[in-house]
């Protein structure tokens, strides 16, 4: 009798998840380069956009909630 099925899956995953782990690492390296390049003035004016567009979305809210309340 010849090896069963779960063997051959088991050695298929392992190699799978090996890939996987593999692939992760490779991404999180090229990210942590890439991260690496940026100038940090250029990430502060990123950052400070991204408040500000937060800070709108919130004001947006908080007006449509204030209508609505008017309104009913």
């Amino acid at each position: 009798m010849g090896p069963r099925r779960e063997v051959y899956d088991r050695e298929r995953n392992e190699v799978q998840q090996q890939y996987a782990q593999h692939n992760l690492d490779k991404d999180m390296a090229a990210d942590y380069r890439s991260s690496l390049a940026t100038d940090p003035r250029e990430h502060a004016r990123k950052l400070k956009a991204q408040n500000r567009g937060l800070l709108l979305l919130l004001v947006l809210i908080a007006v449509i909630a204030a209508i609505a309340f008017v309104i009913s």
